[in-house]
């Protein structure tokens, strides 16, 4: 009982993960995304120096990509990308933070990239099936 007589019952966790999903269907990415299977090398740098560390692009758009990283990344680090783009030789240097990370799985969004950079991704993204 709480100070004015009632009775007040916990939420169940059932309920609050319902509601959750329910949040998460509603929620819009400002850009599409694109699935996508390419090798990327991220770098951040850590209290002894920069660390590499190997993933996989799993989907792109014109505002970031989804990752998996041999490594954890916390959200709000920033990093710097490498990565080709499908048959291009030409390697895209590009800085991006970490938007969100479950275990090794990161989302990131680009900072800061040059038009040429934002051409070559979204002409890429074109020619890719869009993530339901």
């Amino acid at each position: 009982m709480c100070a004015l007589g009632l009775s007040i019952k916990p939420m169940s966790s059932s309920f609050i993960e319902k509601d959750l999903r329910a949040k998460q269907r509603s929620w819009r990415r400002r850009h599409e995304r694109y699935r996508a299977n390419f090798p990327v090398k991220a770098s951040v740098l850590r209290e002894d120096g920069y660390q590499e560390i190997q993933g996989r692009c799993g989907d792109i758009g014109h505002g970031g990509m989804g990752t998996v990283l041999s490594a954890e990344v916390a959200k709000g680090e920033v990093i710097s990308l490498q990565f080709s783009l499908g048959d291009q030789s030409e390697t895209l240097v590009v800085r991006a933070i970490v938007r969100y990370h479950r275990g090794f799985v990161h989302g990131l969004e680009f900072l800061g990239i040059t038009s040429e950079q934002q051409s070559a991704i979204d002409v890429f993204c074109s020619g890719l099936a869009p993530v339901e």
